[in-house]
């Protein structure tokens, strides 16, 4: 019985009629197999995040078998195969993550994914993979499909880019059947790790994410109660805080929001074991203003708007 209910949550599966005008109706069964992205995700992911792309690079099979499978189908393509809002977003955030690991290791060894191409982010501009058939770029997958279709801020700690600077790579999936749950549990790991969001109560400073940053206006877009007061970015991270970081913050009279500078280092586990690619503790060396938060820099201003393609 449980193996039969975790074979359901690998794959997706339904029954499609094709009409041809030679042998009548045929019906064809077309699946996406997620057992060898799990096995990629278990076998190459440790707990951290970090990933052994070396270890990946010489056995790609898995992730192969996968990318070739997505290539061809997608909720644009197969719109049958994801009938709820959860089914197309899993796949989405799935194709993201599972594309990542697969250009970084078509260049691997590689120190930052930044470096992947003939320009800087090069590797999220160019039109380098295949989603149901039709080739875009990590840029548009991320800004023209995951965000502007779903408007789920907490895509911003389940896509992962490769970088120590981005949320932590899972082990598993994102599940459409219980993608609500792993959403905000990533959106509490992340706003409760002090690499992300730290709260200083001595200094009187909110340290968060450059993701804070270059992605304000998706955090600041969901209304607040009755009053329809607009949420700002401080109120989102409280939401999420454990609730001695929240009593911390809430007994802080004035809260300066600096951001922290993104660490593009590879998530590499052999970077770690020889002591590089380690987390920045550098900060944007924004003076706070008389005001109460520091006024954020506008995604538009970016090159890659949105940060990360």
């Amino acid at each position: 019985m449980l193996r039969k209910l975790i074979q359901t949550c690998l794959m997706i599966s339904v029954s499609v009629l094709f009409l041809t005008g030679q042998s009548g109706d045929e019906v064809a069964r077309i699946q996406i197999d997620y057992e060898p992205v799990e096995r990629v995700l278990a076998s190459y992911v440790n707990e951290h995040g970090y990933v052994d792309y070396a270890g990946l690079k010489k056995n790609p099979k898995d992730l192969d078998t996968f990318i070739a499978q997505i290539s061809q189908v997608s909720p644009a393509s197969h719109p049958a195969l994801f009938p709820t809002r959860e089914a197309k977003l899993a796949y989405w955030i799935n194709a993201y993550n599972a594309w990542m690991l697969r250009l970084v290791v078509r260049h691997y060894p590689v120190k930052k994914v930044t470096s992947i191409g003939l320009i800087p982010h090069g590797v999220f501009l160019w039109r380098r993979i295949r989603l149901g058939g039709r080739k875009m770029s990590l840029r548009h997958l991320e800004n023209g499909i995951i965000r502007k279709q779903f408007g789920d801020p907490r895509i911003h700690f389940a896509l992962n880019c490769a970088s120590i600077g981005c949320p932590r790579l899972p082990q598993k999936i994102f599940h459409p059947e219980r993608l609500e749950e792993q959403l905000e549990a990533a959106a509490r790991e992340f706003n409760n790790q002090d690499r992300y969001v730290r709260v200083e109560a001595a200094s009187g400073r909110l340290v968060l994410s450059k993701i804070y940053d270059w992605y304000e206006e998706d955090f600041i877009s969901e209304e607040n109660g009755p009053s329809n007061r607009k949420v700002t970015v401080q109120d989102y991270v409280r939401r999420y805080l454990s609730p001695a970081r929240r009593q911390r913050l809430d007994g802080m009279e004035k809260v300066h929001i600096v951001f922290r500078d993104y660490d593009w280092g590879l998530n590499d586990q052999a970077a770690r074991r020889n002591g590089t690619n380690l987390t920045s503790s550098n900060y944007n060396s924004k003076p706070p203003p008389a005001s109460s938060t520091i006024k954020t820099v506008p995604c538009a201003s970016i090159l890659l708007v949105g940060g990360k393609g």
